[in-house]
């Protein structure tokens, strides 16, 4: 989706949406029928991240409000005119199945959820099959945490580290939760790296498209829309966030034992050989860490691996156990602390 065309649906779900604005949003709906299909999902997606993570403090009100919004999306599009009527009519549509099941959420008194947790040690990877038949490979040094009556009324899964999901398409939500960071879907495949003690997470789509919100000041708030190839990197820790088109399939290669690097430091090469082969990768001088290196290492023992990377920087590395030092060529490294 062109940023432009997502940007007009987004100000017609705020209403801030500008007669112009409406006009380019029906001309680009009707080039042809995906675009009135992204449009939908889009609104619903947009819906969704907005209501689902509210917690009212009157179900009623929250009830009404949702409603009102719907009822609101159809008044202010109608004053424009009877040629925008059916926008009106698309989105009240997509808006009353959403709210529909946000009802469902609220007012259902459903039993405490049991959940089911996975944690990998670095260097072990897994491939799980979740309760709706979406599929998650979960990668070394790494939790998930999701209910067991996941195919219910909620689908919400919690992260830390790195995982990639291929999501079954249904109306209900799929969540994932990293810390402060949420992203939304319906139905994609899309990477997530998201180690809590990095304080960084980074979203990447492979296919179809994700809602990420982040947590501000207590609310929870759209911070980007992705489809295909395109990737989040957000800083936890100032908020400070990245966007840029990438090729998603070279980023969720680790499934396959192959990783792929752009102009990447050291510093998150060594991080995801960390959690991959299992062992601690340590640098005895910390500006090695800032040396970029774009490789690709396809189905490689940990030595083929370290040996093209030392190629490739003109560093040298010592290893002593399940521990790797990185030093300048001439130089070993080692350390005398356990």
């Amino acid at each position: 989706m062109e940023d432009n065309s997502y940007r007009l649906i987004v100000e017609y779900f705020e209403k801030t949406i500008s007669d112009d604005g409406l006009t380019q949003l029906q001309e680009w709906i009707e080039e042809n029928p995906e675009n009135l299909a992204q449009f939908s999902e889009t609104i619903q997606i947009l819906e969704a991240s907005k209501t689902y993570f509210k917690q009212p403090e009157h179900t009623e009100n929250s009830w009404a409000r949702i409603n009102a919004h719907i009822t609101q999306s159809q008044i202010s599009v109608k004053e424009r005119g009877p040629k925008f009527n059916w926008i009106a009519y698309a989105v009240a549509c997509v808006l009353i199945c959403t709210s529909g099941w946000f009802g469902y959420f609220y007012f259902k008194q459903s039993p405490a959820s049991v959940y089911e947790e996975i944690s990998n040690a670095d260097g072990k990877h897994s491939k799980i099959q979740l309760p709706d038949s979406s599929v998650v490979y979960l990668g070394g040094g790494s939790k998930l945490k999701y209910a067991k009556n996941f195919d219910g009324e909620k689908r919400d899964v919690m992260l830390d580290g790195e995982a990639f999901f291929d999501v079954v398409h249904k109306a209900k939500p799929f969540v994932v939760k990293s810390g402060d960071i949420t992203t939304v879907v319906l139905g994609t495949s899309f990477n997530i790296k998201a180690y809590l003690a990095e304080h960084k997470v980074a979203v990447t789509v492979q296919s179809g498209k994700v809602g990420v919100m982040a947590n501000g000041q207590g609310k929870p708030q759209m911070v980007k829309y992705l489809v295909k190839n395109e990737e989040i990197s957000i800083n936890t820790q100032n908020g400070i966030y990245t966007f840029n088109n990438i090729d998603a399939s070279a980023v969720s290669s680790w499934i396959n034992n192959e990783f792929v690097f752009y102009n990447t430091t050291y510093n998150e090469i060594a991080a995801s050989l960390q959690h991959h082969y299992g062992v601690k990768i340590r640098f005895t001088e910390q500006d090695l860490g800032n040396v970029k290196l774009t490789a690709k290492l396809k189905g490689m023992t940990l030595t083929d691996a370290m040996e093209t990377l030392s190629a490739l920087s003109g560093l040298g590395y010592t290893q002593k156990g399940d521990q790797l030092f990185i030093s300048n060529n001439n130089q070993k490294g080692g350390s005398i602390m356990k």
